[in-house]
């Protein structure tokens, strides 16, 4: 199988990179700044579970000429991910499955509306990583794992299929899903909680859940989440919501999320497409957020001068 990656960040650079490791044929679909400093400098990945050096990665600039592939990752931020899925058409054949690893729920139907339903599983990624500059990945927390499968339900062929032929890959594990819907909004509750409340409080997972009153307001808003995706038709179960306190009490402490660390960096994060997602989606089912209205609204002004919208020296008296 031909493998193509949108995306050679934290994401699509460490499983990319490990797959390129394992000797599967991957191609990094790259606009040409990107594509550059690839050629130029390779990719290298830094690991608790073993670093990694590609010297000379596959990088195509031209989506068109690396087609067909038979599998398209989108390893883009949430907000990217319309934008990626257009770039990648021209890569795509008449078999072609596209995967999304992206935070958040709405991925497969953005990439649906470029490059047809059929196509697109649903998908995640989990991993603490960062990029620290083009082609210099940084892992440092949870074994890293990849789960897709059909968005109707169930494991289909092609799931089974693209399965078999990842594993086993060193340095990441790959999961099918049953219920991929449920699986991501499970994934949710974890990093828009940890995203938010660290956000908010500008402080690492140590912090927050030692102090009880931030403790409190990570269980209050994995629990909101939960209500929300309920609503949705995900499957999660009354006490998975306080379990997400296990999860982060077994993190490093200095782990922090994407989201958390680009509004850190005055960068755009993907803020409405966690945060404001849950509650577009609780407003239309009649679900209350209190808690999540209350961080969306305090990280919100960070949010707009990341993205050029406003700024805070010009602001009317």
């Amino acid at each position: 199988m031909k493998i193509a990656f949108v995306g050679v960040g934290a994401v699509g650079g460490y499983f990319g990179g490990r797959m390129v490791e394992r000797g599967l044929d991957v191609v990094f679909l790259a606009r040409p700044q990107t594509a550059r400093a690839l050629r130029d400098g390779g990719l290298r990945i830094e690991s608790i579970l073993g670093d990694c050096s590609i010297a000379r990665p596959n990088v195509c600039g031209d989506p068109a000429a690396a087609a067909p592939v038979d599998i398209v990752f989108l390893a883009v931020k949430a907000y990217q991910v319309t934008a990626a899925a257009a770039f990648a058409a021209p890569a795509a054949g008449a078999n072609t499955t596209v995967i999304p690893l992206q935070n958040g729920v709405d991925a497969p139907q953005a990439a649906a509306a470029a490059l047809g339903q059929e196509r697109v599983l649903g998908g995640l990624s989990r991993i603490f990583s960062e990029r620290v500059a083009t082609g210099r990945i940084r892992h440092s927390d949870i074994r890293p794992s990849i789960a897709f499968g059909e968005i109707a339900g169930g494991i289909s062929e092609r799931v089974e299929r693209i399965a078999a032929h990842l594993e086993p890959t060193a340095g990441m594990d790959v999961q099918t899903s049953a219920d991929i819907v449920t699986d991501m909004w499970k994934k949710l509750m974890l990093v828009a909680t940890l995203g938010a409340v660290g956000a908010a409080a500008r402080a690492p997972v140590g912090v927050v859940r030692s102090i009880p009153s931030p403790r409190l307001l990570l269980q209050a808003v994995a629990g909101e989440i939960a209500a929300v995706g309920r609503a949705r038709g995900a499957k999660i179960p009354p006490d998975l919501p306080a379990s997400c306190l296990k999860v982060f009490d077994k993190l490093i402490p200095e782990t922090t999320a994407s989201m958390h660390r680009d509004l850190a960096r005055g960068l755009p994060s993907e803020l409405n497409e966690q945060v404001g997602a849950v509650i577009r989606y609780g407003d239309a089912a009649g679900v209350a957020t209190p808690a999540l209205d209350a961080l969306h609204a305090a990280l919100l002004p960070g949010e707009l001068r990341a993205r050029g919208e406003i700024g805070f020296d010009d602001i009317p008296a």
